[in-house]
């Protein structure tokens, strides 16, 4: 008999622990699912913006030379 109770109750344990762990782990894939939501919102955003004005310099600055 004391092999069924101690067998029942690392079971229950067992339950108590895996159900803590569900919880974390849906609470991960949530926060996942929301990162990849927003990285394709992003992206959708970004792909209509429109295109920046490259800054090209037909001279480039000149250097100094002299020291202070």
């Amino acid at each position: 008999m004391p092999n069924r109770s101690r067998r029942r109750e690392w079971l229950r344990r067992l339950d108590r622990i895996a159900a803590d762990l569900n919880i974390l782990l849906v609470m991960f894939a949530i926060g996942l699912a929301t990162l990849d939501l927003t990285f394709l919102v992003t992206q959708q955003v970004i792909d209509r913006l429109p295109q920046m004005t490259r800054v090209v310099y037909l001279d480039p600055p000149a250097a100094s030379t002299r020291l202070p």
